[in-house]
């Protein structure tokens, strides 16, 4: 992670260069793309921690262990500090980042398990638990997302 100067607006600009690149790959891919999976987990982990970041979460305590690359943990603690007011996932959104949790926390969507069993959720949902943070979080930092903290 990054050093504790940058803005949680850098966060959720990078967020958002994730998932336009997951959504380049999914327009290419035909079948399962698991790097598509991996884009949009990271644009989910980079926009809760944008989240977090500008709810003054030390960055030291989001880089810990306890929350890390856990998209359950992360998204837990920024419902907890107000994100539902932000941006509302539905129940089944909240399962799909769930279970995309899954296999990207435990890096297998970074580093293929062949002839492994996924356990991957529907595609076009995970896509859109990551536009919703993206776009709903966007409001939050006063509009464009420049790299600039609002």
């Amino acid at each position: 992670m990054t050093d504790s100067s940058e803005p949680a607006s850098g966060f959720l600009l990078h967020a958002r260069e994730f998932l336009i690149a997951a959504e380049l790959v999914l327009n290419r891919a035909s079948g399962v793309s698991l790097p598509a999976y991996f884009l949009l987990g990271r644009s989910v982990e980079l926009s809760l921690k944008a989240y977090l970041l500008k709810c003054k979460m030390p960055i030291k305590e989001l880089a810990s262990r306890k929350f890390g690359h856990d998209l359950v943990a992360l998204f837990g603690e920024a419902c907890r500090r107000g994100l539902s007011d932000r941006v509302e996932l539905t129940q089944i959104e909240a399962g799909v980042l769930e279970l995309l949790n899954y296999d990207y926390l435990n890096k297998r969507l970074e580093y293929r398990v062949t002839g492994g069993v996924y356990h991957l959720p529907l595609i076009d949902i995970a896509e859109e638990v990551a536009r919703k943070l993206v776009s709903g979080l966007a409001g939050y930092y006063n509009a464009t997302i420049d790299g600039r903290d609002a």
